[in-house]
């Protein structure tokens, strides 16, 4: 992910006058990536390429109750419709203060975020002062480009006070994890064109339209960087279009490809069939239900697969998982499956995967809590991870353990909430508790935990003299004097600067 990036904003559109509805705005946009070649060339892009400039304050997953101190990011974006700006989330999240400016305009324009996807790293920014964008054209989106077809990225490299392009050639076009929340996977395209600190949020063009946002780079790999396509970015527009973004869903499946001609014949799968044969289906998924470890997949939406699970695509060749890519939350998706030694045809509806939130990076959220007692509790997320720094070393392997294997081999506790006891903040009704910091919680007063919400529950209830707090690891047990703890409450948060005992929303 590059350090800066570019902000986008969305919102009402002027014509003649009058604001147009935000639903009206979009299909607009939608339909002017069908339109004609933007005018006026190369200056007619320039003009529409802004610089976006954010101060961004993150929330504290170690002191959750605090933020962290405040880090000024500059990116790049451009505009797509009147007002409305396209950048990458990346550059504009957590933002407590987003200014654009058009190259060669030294004028600051206040922007906000109106619709932001992090798991896809798009983002839209509304501006509202009609004299931002007069005069200029906005940028139009195109298709997927071909492979060594030739495109130019436009951005304020670096922080720049000017406008910078560099050119380079469509190396390759796949699945990649976009850094932003780490745990998502998209299509991307990868260029030999710059793309620097600073062009995050700018356009990739190619014959005058936009084919691409630029937004990551591989620091292993010299002069590589990529762009997300323009599938992902209609993809987008569309998904908002009643006002809220929804997100991705997920198949759930996890395959196997039938290169291997004995793997095929076990299947009894006929001459001339060409599939992938499915491992796992997880449960709760899009998948769950209608398709079953065995199946082999033939064709996705009437594509047919090959035996390492491609499809033909827009003239290219990738997975098949790029026709559920585009799919809205609640669309359908027929598969034609062989399965049992017969064909038959399977028709789904695209979920997402309930746990999927908490393998992603967060962003423009702030920590969940609960303090009682000094003893601090949070829910078992890729942020906490976060905090150990290489967490693979560092953390607790149940933890560990918890987050990233749990919920494949035991996808019935899929629906509930790791809960951690992550610090304790030392005073005498804790003492010699610190030594079970970062450990998972499994009970406490008897109710067992199974999300965050359930803590308050669990120490308001039952009676008698002490708290049982039980850990999972090696069933230990911290015991607290029910009477001292209350007590001990207040006292606790005023020493510690806890101004909120715990944060549920």
């Amino acid at each position: 992910m590059c350090p800066t990036a570019l902000p986008k904003q969305i919102g009402a559109w002027c014509v003649r006058g009058m604001r147009v509805p935000l639903l009206a705005s979009l299909l607009m946009l939608l339909a002017a990536a069908g339109g004609a070649q933007v005018p006026g060339g190369e200056g007619t892009i320039e003009q529409a390429v802004v610089s976006v400039q954010v101060t961004a304050q993150r929330g504290d997953w170690y002191t959750p109750w605090q933020r962290r101190q405040p880090v000024q990011l500059v990116g790049s974006g451009f505009l797509i419709g009147k007002g409305t700006v396209m950048t990458n989330a990346h550059v504009v999240s957590d933002a407590r203060q987003i200014l654009v400016r058009r190259n060669g305009d030294s004028t600051p324009y206040v922007a906000h975020v109106a619709h932001v996807a992090h798991d896809s790293d798009l983002a839209l920014l509304r501006v509202e002062d009609e004299a931002f964008d007069i005069g200029v054209t906005p940028l139009r989106l195109g298709d997927l480009p071909n492979l060594r077809t030739r495109v130019r990225t436009y951005g304020f490299a670096a922080g720049g006070e000017r406008i910078s392009r560099t050119e380079g050639v469509v190396s390759r076009i796949e699945f990649v994890t976009y850094v932003h929340s780490g745990a998502d996977a998209h299509l991307a395209i990868q260029t030999d064109s710059a793309i620097n600190p600073g062009n995050s949020g700018g356009p990739v063009v190619q014959e005058g339209r936009v084919v691409g946002v630029a937004f990551q780079a591989n620091p292993e790999l010299n002069d590589v960087g990529f762009f997300i396509p323009t599938t992902v970015i209609k993809r987008f527009l569309q998904d908002i279009q009643d006002g809220r973004y929804d997100g991705f869903g997920d198949l759930g499946i996890v395959r196997c490809n039938l290169l291997n001609p004995a793997y095929r014949a076990f299947l009894k799968l006929p001459a001339g069939r060409a599939g992938v044969v499915v491992d796992q289906v997880l449960p709760g998924s899009s998948a769950d239900g209608a398709v079953k470890a065995g199946d082999v997949i033939l064709a996705i939406d009437g594509h047919p697969l090959t035996n390492d699970g491609n499809i033909d695509y827009m003239g290219h060749t990738l997975g098949y998982e790029q026709i559920a890519e585009e799919k809205q939350i609640d669309d359908p998706l027929r598969l034609r499956l062989w399965s049992g030694g017969a064909q038959k045809e399977v028709l789904l509806t695209i979920k997402p995967l309930a746990h999927a939130s908490r393998m992603r990076e967060r962003f423009d959220v702030l920590p969940r809590y609960v303090v009682y007692a000094g003893l601090v509790f949070m829910e078992l997320d890729q942020e906490y991870l976060n905090i150990f720094g290489n967490y693979w070393e560092n953390a607790n392997q149940r933890l560990l353990y918890a987050h990233f294997f749990q919920p494949a081999e035991r996808p019935e506790t899929l629906d509930e909430t790791p809960i951690v006891l992550t610090r304790i903040l030392p005073h005498a009704v804790n003492r010699a508790y610190v030594g079970f910091a970062n450990s998972l919680v499994s009970e406490i007063n008897g109710m067992a935990i199974t999300a965050l919400e359930d803590i308050p529950q669990a120490f308001a209830a039952g009676g008698g003299e002490y708290h049982l707090i039980k850990l999972e690891r090696g069933g230990s047990q911290l015991i607290l004097e029910r009477a001292a703890a209350a007590q001990a409450q207040g006292e606790i948060l005023r020493q510690y600067g806890v101004r909120e005992a715990k944060r549920l929303e």
